[in-house]
């Protein structure tokens, strides 16, 4: 007997030999079977009972189908899908001459691979494994599949562990159309410490460069926005859309604060216990978590927090080592200011994670393709690693015609990443569709080098996204960098703790080329929500490949159905969608360098070649970045678009310090600015340990400005100082009132401090307004300003040239609130009454709002250039930006401009850089414009702003006997091919100039004043050999939209030379010209 046992032992440890890893298969022939179609997860089929279920009111409303009131959310949402299966495509079933992982005689040697071999796949061979072939507690070495060679998992619970796959051949579980049940985990296992970095990429890591198929079950949607406000304590959540999420799957709520970081958040992730439908709605469900929220999280008309499911059944993942081993301290402080107690993320924590990874390598030269749908990958990426994100397509080129269904992720999940989430480099023709994505470090959905064009990112989502680097410089003060001061910030470059510096904005999504589709997707937290900075060239692999210029890209559609939440708050510039910052690259050394800050201008346009270096930048194909039905809230700054270019048609701003800051030639249409909703508070002080007490305001030493700055002031809308043509219409301010209940700072309790609807920047001497902004059709609801200056007329010296050139047209008269409407000019009153056009203006926090009483009444701009040597002082000695506010440096006048019939003492200070923007007075007739010093005996006009209808009369006074030689001069006009003069001719009265389309002046050597009317002339005057006398009414260039209209500014220039013996001529001694009626 003792014999029998002895040999059933040995042939145990025979068979043991042979496979080499433990086995549970009763045979080296099992498999797993697939002869019925697997349970896919259902909708729920209970329901909530009565009384659990949450009963609605006034002040606790359902939201359903993801409603907001401006921007169509609902149409940007996916199709809700659940069943995938068709047997005939799954490769663990249809596969032939399939081989069994834990059969010996697949393997050449004979031998079942032991744990930790480094494993290479027998080649033309199709190995599957079962939910029997691998004990769980196995990890090989590196497995290779050989290019013709296949590694498929069954349908089955699988857990594979390895330190790495090489794959040339194919890894495959389940396929597009048939869909993984079971779970199948694949852990990927070793350190940092375990080699040199970097390393090949299938250290820790799935490399491919053959095929990669992995689909695990449909849940569907991946993410939904609550359809009720979650409180503290609540064990059930309600959401908007109908789901077959699971029992025992993990959720995050997403916060519904303004600050969202690593020390101070209020994401929560829970478990599921069961979802359940309600009787709240069609779609409306209801999902029991493990345990009680809390905090919490606002789900009202206004806004909601969106709930994504973080639980997939295929897994990709790092071993339990992945974690940082420097995630201590969480918490630091303002060591450059010691008194304050805000908290901050620590700059030099979190720098060590390890975890998984997986990279689709196209540089081989290689095709290789990735399909993944249904994937979970967590504990991945690792930080500072270039390359080893967690899921990467690198360097596979175009692949849109042929390959565009081959390369893809969808309804997948990342979660706790050490870097990165989603990234597309060198690689157009990419789908990256309803996927979720959570707490990680570095840029979220990452396009890196610029070239990436012709890709999908529709229906995804991502919340907590953790910048690197020294990002808290501006909240610290430290580099020159400040949070609330400035537009600029200082370059960093990229180091070993930070390898692309501008993770230091990182963002959920990031773009550095916009020709890509964005549509539906949900970002919260992060630098900004979305950035797209400006780079002037592609960089890193794609250095001097200049094949376009990736800043001057417009988008390949419209940014439709995108929202962004709780970002923006680590600069009060950075916007929660954020066209700004610069990337570029040192052309010897190959550094990068960064600025989050304002810097190149997103110059959109048609050609793709405008604007890299040794190419044109004169942009003759304009195309403009357009947004539709997007909505932010909770953050500092909505929009913020450094650009020349864009139309924002139905953007929905709630909770914003303000809507937008817009650069270019913009429409805005159907807007809604909700400063401040009154139904959800967020946490006092952004959670500052110095302000524990609601509604108690420290001293502002106490805490850091981004926190208290919500509570002290917002605004609506931010009227520039120069070169903009901004067209606002159809749109809605509400809720923008200085009396709001939570102002602090610096004023008493619930008074805020500078709110309006719309701030005008008077700050600057140096850059002043033209004709630049046109408003129709507002609604304001519960505002108490309209307007308001950005500076007090106090606090500068004789008021600022741009406070004086102040002014916009108000085109029905629906922002001026005049009773019977009507165009109707807005203009300030630091320009004493210059923009008093008639009797019956009224003056309002010191601007005149004027209705215009005839249809030659108008709005003109121009600038006139007298001293080149002065000019050259402009923003150097004199006319500063900001100007001084103890008047040092001033920007003196050197002319009076005044309105026909009118007394200079009420006329326009018109400074050094003689920009006269102003009002044409139907009732006056034109501007008498004298030079204090006498009239300069050479003139030159430039940046006339006139539509085609408009008269525009100049009368200058000059020493009688004056003579002149008057002429347009064309710019940029080659005279080998075109006319580029045409002279002025003389006439003999007021009327004659007038009737002329402006190429006619009269001389009144009487009353020694030089008449001429100016138009905005064309750029050159007809081909050589044409009559360049031949003159008839030009149309000028505009900027229209929504029935309304800008004109475009001429680069011709009128030039007027004298013939006065002194320069400047004498002074003369004149009356204003008697008002000169125009019919």
């Amino acid at each position: 007997m003792m014999m029998g046992v002895l040999v059933r032992a040995l042939f145990v440890l025979m068979g043991l030999f042979l496979r080499g890893s433990l086995c549970a298969c009763p045979s080296a022939t099992y498999r797993d079977s697939y002869t019925s179609t697997p349970a896919y997860p259902a909708t729920p089929s209970a329901s909530i009972t009565t009384s659990d279920q949450r009963v609605p009111s006034a002040y606790d409303p359902v939201v359903q189908d993801h409603w907001s009131e401006v921007a169509n959310l609902k149409k940007y949402r996916p199709l809700t899908t659940y069943s995938f299966y068709n047997r005939s495509t799954c490769p663990h079933v249809v596969t032939t001459a399939l081989k069994d992982w834990h059969n010996p005689t697949t393997w050449t040697s004979g031998v079942v691979p032991a744990n930790g071999a480094a494993v290479i796949l027998p080649a033309n061979t199709a190995v599957l494994v079962s939910s029997c072939s691998v004990e769980p507690s196995t990890i090989f070495g590196i497995v290779t599949v050989p290019k013709g060679s296949s590694l498929i998992f069954g349908d089955a619970d699988i857990a594979f562990s390895a330190k790495g796959f090489n794959v040339q051949g194919s890894l495959l579980a389940g396929s597009a159309t048939c869909r993984i049940a079971k779970k199948v985990v694949i852990t990927l296992v070793g350190k940092r410490t375990d080699q040199t970095l970097p390393t090949l990429g299938q250290v820790k890591g799935i490399n491919v460069t053959g095929t990669l198929d992995l689909h695990g079950a449909k849940y569907s949607p991946t993410w939904s926005r609550l359809a009720m406000t979650a409180r503290i304590n609540d064990k059930y959540i309600y959401i908007q859309d109908k789901v077959n999420w699971q029992a025992g799957q993990r959720i995050v709520i997403t916060t519904t604060e303004l600050k969202d970081s690593r020390d101070w958040h209020r994401n929560e992730e829970r478990t599921i216990v069961a979802v359940l439908k309600t009787t709240l709605g069609t779609s409306v469900t209801a999902i029991q978590v493990d345990t009680p929220l809390l905090y919490k999280h606002f789900g009202g008309k206004e806004f909601q927090a969106e709930v994504a499911l973080l639980s997939r059944n295929v897994i990709v993942q790092g071993d339990a080592s992945s974690a940082p081993t420097d995630m201590y301290p969480i918490v630091c402080n303002n060591t450059f200011k010691p008194t304050e107690r805000s908290t901050f993320p620590c700059e030099k924590t979190w720098l060590t994670g390890f975890g998984a990874h997986v990279i689709i390598d196209g540089s081989q030269g290689t095709k290789p393709t990735a399909r993944l749908s249904g994937v979970e990958l967590f504990r991945v990426g690792q930080t500072n690693v270039i390359g080893r994100y967690p899921i990467h397509y690198h360097m596979l080129g175009d692949v849109t015609p042929s390959n565009y269904k081959n390369h893809y992720v969808q309804d997948s999940s990342v979660h706790d990443s050490y870097f990165r989430c989603y990234a597309i480099h060198g690689t157009s023709g990419v789908r990256l569709i309803e996927n979720t994505a959570y707490n990680a470090i570095g840029h979220c959905y990452f396009l890196e080098d610029g070239v990436e064009e012709n890709n999908t990112l529709s229906f995804n989502q991502a919340a907590h996204i953790h910048p690197l680097g020294p990002f808290l410089n501006p909240s610290l003060a430290q580099n020159g960098d400040a949070w609330n001061s400035g537009q600029y910030l200082a370059y960093y470059t990229n180091t070993p703790d930070l390898i692309l510096p501008s993770d230091m904005s990182a963002a959920a999504f990031y773009v550095t080329n916009t020709y890509n589709d964005f549509v539906g997707n949900a970002a919260s937290g992060g630098w900004a929500g979305f950035a797209m900075p400006s780079l002037a060239y592609p960089v890193k692999l794609h250095y001097g490949k200049n094949t376009m210029c990736p800043k001057n890209r417009p988008f390949r559609s419209a940014f439709r159905g995108n929202s962004a939440h709780s970002s923006g708050f680590w600069w009060s510039r950075a916007g929660a969608v954020y066209v700004g910052g610069e990337l570029r690259q040192d052309d010897a050394t190959g550094t990068l360098s960064y600025t989050a800050g304002r810097s190149a201008t997103h110059d959109t346009c048609g050609d793709k070649l405008i604007g890299l270096p040794g190419q044109s930048t004169s942009c003759t194909q304009p195309v403009w970045l357009r947004f539709e039905d997007n909505k932010v809230f909770l953050a500092n700054r909505g929009l913020q678009h450094w650009g020349s270019r864009s139309e924002i048609i139905r953007f929905e701003f709630h909770d914003v310090g303000l809507s937008m800051n817009v650069f270019g030639k913009v429409w805005i249409d159907s807007m809604l600015m909700e400063c401040r909703n009154k139904n959800h508070n967020v946490t006092w002080f952004s959670g500052c340990p110095s302000a524990p007490t609601e509604g108690v305001a420290p001293s502002s030493s106490l805490c850091n400005p981004r926190d208290y700055e919500y509570f002290s002031t917002f605004g609506g809308f931010q009227w520039y100082d120069v070169g903009q043509q901004h067209i606002l219409t159809n749109s809605t301010f509400r809720n923008c009132e200085e009396t709001w209940s939570r102002c602090v700072y610096p004023k008493e309790k619930g008074i805020c401090n500078n709110v309006a609807v719309f701030t005008s920047l008077t700050h600057s001497d140096q850059f002043v307004p033209e004709m630049m902004q046109v408003t129709y059709n507002l609604k304001f609801q519960n505002v108490t300003d309209v307007w308001r200056y950005s500076t007090s007329g106090s606090s500068y010296h004789n008021y600022t040239v741009s406070s004086r050139l102040q002014n916009w047209l108000d085109a029905d008269g629906s922002a001026s609130r005049l009773a019977g409407g009507g165009r109707t000019v807005i203009g300030s009153a630091r320009a004493k009454e210059w923009w008093k056009i008639n009797s019956g203006c009224i003056l309002e926090n010191e601007a005149y709002k004027c209705k215009l009483s005839s249809s030659f009444d108008s709005l003109t701009s121009i600038v006139i250039k007298h001293n080149p040597a002065l000019e050259a002082e402009i923003g150097e000695s004199i006319c500063l930006n900001p100007a001084p506010a103890d008047g040092s440096k001033p920007c003196v006048t050197v002319a009076k401009a005044t309105h026909f019939g009118r007394d200079e003492r009420y006329g326009l200070d018109v400074a050094v850089n003689a920009k006269i923007s102003g009002p044409i007075i139907a009732a006056a007739g034109g501007w008498h414009i004298r030079f204090v010093a006498g009239t300069p005996r050479s003139l030159t006009i430039a940046n006339v702003q006139t539509a085609m209808e408009d008269v525009l009369i100049l009368a200058l006074p000059y020493p009688a006997g004056t003579s002149f030689n008057i002429s347009y001069q064309g710019s940029y006009c080659n005279p080998k091919n075109w006319v580029c003069t045409h002279n002025y001719h003389s006439v003999s009265s007021v009327s004659a100039v007038r009737s002329a389309f402006g190429d006619a002046y009269f001389w009144d050597n009487t009353n020694k004043l030089l008449y001429m009317r100016v138009i905005n002339a064309p750029n050159l005057f007809g081909a050589v050999g044409t009559d360049p006398v031949a003159w008839s009414p030009f149309a000028p260039s505009d900027f229209a939209r929504g029935g309304q209209r800008i004109i475009n500014k001429p680069q011709a220039t009128i030039v007027i030379q004298a013939s006065c013996s002194t320069d400047p001529c004498a002074p003369q001694t004149v009356k204003i010209p008697a008002a000169f009626v125009l019919k």
